[in-house]
């Protein structure tokens, strides 16, 4: 298993140590096996750029997921920081929670999960509550 974390600022109120612990539980809770996976923090430019050159959607969004793999979880998210910390306020959370949120919905993204429709959405965003409440009690 190689996790690599880039670009995650000490003032954040999430450690490495943390992330590691969350990808451990969200593995165990669905059977998934990762193999390579890097989490990049970033701002919200870089990834607006990053929406409009690989979706041609040029909004701002919170994460993107570039899966390298196919059964194993094998892939790259892409969390705007700037985005985390709107949406953390927006929804009355901790920024803590709201990055574990993103974590978890990148990771669901890399095995496979797709939020593109209404219909696919609804499970998806089910089994992140789910796993946000197991990760947020247990680091």
């Amino acid at each position: 298993m190689i996790l690599e974390i880039f670009n995650l600022d000490k003032h954040l109120p999430i450690r490495r140590k943390e992330i590691k612990a969350l990808i451990g539980i969200v593995c165990r809770e669905r059977d998934l096996v990762l193999k390579n996976c890097s989490i990049i923090f970033c701002d919200d430019q870089t990834l607006r750029d990053m929406h409009e050159t690989y979706l041609q959607d040029p909004a701002f969004t919170d994460v993107m997921t570039f899966n390298l793999g196919t059964d194993d979880i094998e892939g790259e998210i892409y969390i705007s920081i700037d985005r985390v910390k709107e949406n953390a306020e927006l929804y009355a959370v901790s920024l803590k929670e709201e990055i574990c949120r993103n974590i978890i919905h990148g990771l669901l993204h890399l095995k496979g999960y797709t939020d593109k429709t209404a219909v696919d959405r609804k499970p998806m965003k089910k089994l992140e509550d789910q796993l946000l409440k197991q990760v947020v009690s247990a680091i």
